[in-house]
């Protein structure tokens, strides 16, 4: 080294901290939070809304009807055939922000909870890398590149603040773990428990329970490296709070827990499917490469995957990239190293799931994993963990580099490097062949997976594609290049750590916001959006309480549009309908509306209280068309011989059902079946669900005798909330009252004010006996599994929040 540059090295050491310098977390804490805030800023007005697609179909009108209610509302009556509010093992409505909505309108809500999680990643992931001892201004960085990771900026695009939620909320819970572990003290395990149920109530059930798997890993490895600063009592102590901590968690959670327990296997989800179904919606190993060029495999309608779309990537940041290569590489014994690179590898092996046989060791180990679909949602720890292994690298090289062999460094900068400067050339001089070598390689999956007309598009979407990948590969060899240039500045002391750390975290935000924020979509206001059409208009004239069937080809059969507007549907969205509705309607095993038993037993509609039915306005002449549309055409106008055309709008027209079967109604014979045999007799011509009902539970009762005039029996309906309903029945002869309304557990049914039993009805209905004479029955959802589960989640939290204070007033 020179005199001069010996000179301008001590100078530079020499110099009173720069404002920033001495200011340092006061200015992060404000861009961590500034920085979501100015993301999201133009959402916080009502007169927009962020068009998540899944908050559209179905997050903002549930919300709506929510805070409609005069009371917390356990039943949703709107869709399915009525399905429990808290029947998910997560917060819904009971969400801490949830609250937030009494006073700001809904979508609002949704903007600032994004606010919040992203300030509360940054904040969780700066807090986690200063505990395990980095700088910071390296942990500025990795605070930064957190924030703005791709599976949690682009969760806007489908509306989930849950998934961002439970993903913020991951580095805070390790934070608290990890100081607990180190200090012993009760404090961090406490608050370690309050981080993971706020993550449970507002977050995402399956990505909160990854984020505790990995946890546990976590906690394994640091008591094995540290075992020699631990003694036998402080393992005992350790493991003590850490069993408080589980116990803490289930009894905060127990308000929404205990609920989901009390329908335990009523509900189409939350049952072993087998590994084909664990594996689905797994991450397609090709789209790894995603990883280091954003564009690979398409964003939104330019995806050519084998999934079925794509709205999210997994994209953390090329930075990341580059630094988490050079920790393995050069600083592979540096603690923390070996745990984050084997955790990242493990995390990308089980998100590619059936795309190696690793899957199937978590699979058959480990308990719950076997009940979920969607491994792709645990990729987020490989996020967390380079990210983590790049700020250990960023603090080696900007920060503490004085034992940096400077001569390796750069060498292996440089290979990394030319490595993508060799695939940008290889993509960019291969061009169309390389994109129709893809095209082949993918065909015969493509074909074999989506047919014939959907393979066409993805098999075309990788041609269109082709460009922006190699746009996507240069771009990525300038962000390396960026960061090998400030490492060579690093070297020579050119500049100081902090101007580093503020050089990389502006490279970082551009590299990230130029590709998430095509994932933050715009809708006009809630009013205008969802502005009543012609045929919701129609079906609102008329106020009595039917059910309406949107038949799969109306626009809005998997959406809660008929919600918003105040009209029951056959159909909707909902994560999680009860299994046998799902049965009855011929849908099986999906969680989706697929209703080919009410197309194709046309009685089904009258049992299920279906009045009128949404099919497209067909034309009378159809020979201008192919055989294969002729075909639906004529099998549509099969099905709609049989009501009468009621309403015809541009698209739509409305059908009447004159045959349905009031929602309530009398019937004065039932006959006893095997669960197994009901679906079977409903479907046969014999049956008369008219006068008739079919019950798996022996009553133990006479069969009734008809009454002698049954047409002055009589069923008026008084009441008709989600928690509540009552009727005034009268009738001459004994009988059942048939509800056309899902059966569950929770339902209890009183006549007179005496509690009486209520029966699986027709498979997935409810009925009452009733003796001759006139009756008040009222049916009450009671859910014991609510009650309690508030009671003890609010004590819990009392308690919680009287030992915190006690361990913050004494140190312990």
């Amino acid at each position: 080294m020179s005199k001069k540059s010996k000179q301008k090295k001590a100078h530079i050491q020499n110099e009173k901290p720069f404002f920033l310098e001495i200011h340092w977390e006061k200015f992060l804490l404000i861009l961590l939070f500034a920085l979501p805030l100015v993301y999201f800023f133009s959402f916080l007005s009502a007169d927009r809304m962020i068009a998540g697609s899944d908050y559209l179909i179905g997050g903002y009108p549930f919300e709506k009807w929510i805070g409609e209610q005069e009371e917390m509302p356990l039943w949703y009556p709107h869709i399915f055939g009525g399905v429990p509010v808290l029947g998910s093992p997560v917060g819904g409505p009971l969400a801490p922000l949830a609250q937030l909505r009494e006073i700001i309108p809904p979508h609002v809500v949704l903007a600032l909870s994004f606010v919040i999680f992203l300030f509360l990643a940054g904040l969780g992931m700066y807090l986690y890398l200063k505990a395990i001892g980095l700088s910071p201004y390296s942990a500025a960085l990795g605070a930064v590149i957190y924030q703005f990771i791709g599976n949690l900026a682009t969760t806007p695009a489908a509306g989930h603040a849950g998934r961002a939620a439970s993903i913020a909320m991951f580095p805070l819970m390790l934070f608290f773990i990890h100081s607990g572990l180190k200090s012993r003290r009760i404090l961090y395990f406490l608050l370690a428990a309050l981080a993971t149920a706020f993550a449970f109530y507002e977050g995402h059930f399956q990505i909160t329970y990854y984020g505790l798997l990995f946890i546990f890993a976590y906690v394994i490895y640091f008591l094995i490296a540290h075992r020699k600063d631990y003694t036998k009592k402080d393992v005992i102590k350790v493991l003590g709070y850490g069993l408080l901590t589980v116990a803490i968690i289930c009894l905060l959670m127990a308000a929404i827990w205990l609920p989901v327990l009390d329908g335990l296997g009523t509900a189409a989800r939350g049952v072993e499917r087998g590994y084909e179904y664990a594996t689905s919606w797994a991450m397609p190993p090709s789209e790894l490469a995603d990883i280091f060029i954003p564009t690979f495999s398409g964003i939104l309608d330019k995806y050519w995957g084998v999934n079925s779309f794509k709205i999210h990537l997994e994209y953390f940041g090329i930075i990341a990239v580059v630094l988490a290569a050079l920790a393995i590489i050069l600083w592979w014994r540096r603690r923390y190293v070996k745990f984050y690179a084997i955790a990242a590898l493990v995390v990308v092996l089980i998100a590619i799931g059936s795309a190696t046989p690793f899957f199937r060791i978590p699979y058959a180990l480990i308990p719950g994993f076997r009940l979920f679909r969607a491994p792709a949602l645990i990729f987020y720890l490989a996020s967390f963990s380079m990210i983590v292994l790049g700020t250990i690298a960023f603090d080696n090289v900007f920060v503490n580099n004085k034992d940096v062999n400077r001569k390796r460094m750069l060498v292996v900068t440089s290979i990394i490097i030319a490595v993508f400067i060799l695939i940008a050339l290889v993509f960019s001089i291969g061009g169309d062949s390389l994109a129709r070598a893809l095209q082949e390689s993918m065909k015969d999956r493509l074909l074999s997976l989506w047919g014939t007309q959907t393979a066409r598009v993805k098999l075309s979407n990788i041609q269109k594609n082709f460009p922006s990948l190699i746009g996507g590969a240069w771009r990525t060899v300038l962000f390396a290049a960026i960061i090998g240039g400030l490492a060579y500045l690093a070297i020579k002391r050119r500049i100081k750590t902090w101007i580093f750390s503020i050089l990389l975290i502006v490279a970082a935000l551009f590299d990230q916001l130029t590709i998430v924020s095509r994932f933050l979509p715009k809708a006009p206001a809630p009013k205008q959006y969802y502005s009543a059409d012609d045929v919701t208009r129609f079906l609102k004239e008329d106020k009595t309480l039917f059910r309406v069937f949107p038949t799969p080809w109306y626009e809005h059969a998997s959406d809660l549009y008929l919600l918003y507007n105040d009209i029951q549907s056959a159909g909707g969205y909902f994560p999680n309908p009860l299994k046998r509705y799902q049965e009855f309607i011929g849908a099986g095993q999906s969680v989706m509306f697929t209703p080919p038993n009410l197309i194709q037993y046309p009685h089904f509609n009258d049992i299920l209280n279906i009045k009128y039915i949404i099919a497209p306005t067909l034309p009378d002449d159809i020979t201008q068309f192919d055989p294969q549309v002729q075909a639906l055409v004529m099998r549509i106008k099969t099905f709609l011989a049989r009501f009468q055309r009621a309403f015809s709008g541009g698209r739509y027209t409305v059908y009447e059902n004159q045959h349905t079967i009031p929602r309530a109604h009398l019937v004065y014979a039932y006959e006893v079946c095997d669960e197994d045999e009901v679906m079977n007799i409903l479907k046969s011509q014999t049956h008369d669900p008219y006068t008739t009902v079919l019950l798996e539970q022996d009553p133990g009762l006479p069969v009734p005798e008809l009454s002698e005039n049954p047409l002055s029996d009589t069923v008026e309906l008084l009441r008709y909330t989600p928690n509540e309903i009552e009727y005034l029945v009268k009738t001459e002869s004994p009988g059942f009252l048939v509800i056309a309304d899902n059966w569950h557990p929770d339902w209890q049914a009183f006549v007179d004010g005496e509690q009486t039993p209520t029966y699986i009805a027709n498979h997935t209905f409810r009925a009452i006996y009733l003796t001759g004479g006139q009756h008040e029955v009222v049916m009450k959802y009671l859910s014991r599994g609510y009650i309690l589960g508030r009671i003890v989640s609010i004590i819990a939290l009392v308690l919680v929040a009287g030992i915190l204070a006690i361990s913050i007033r004494f140190k312990f």
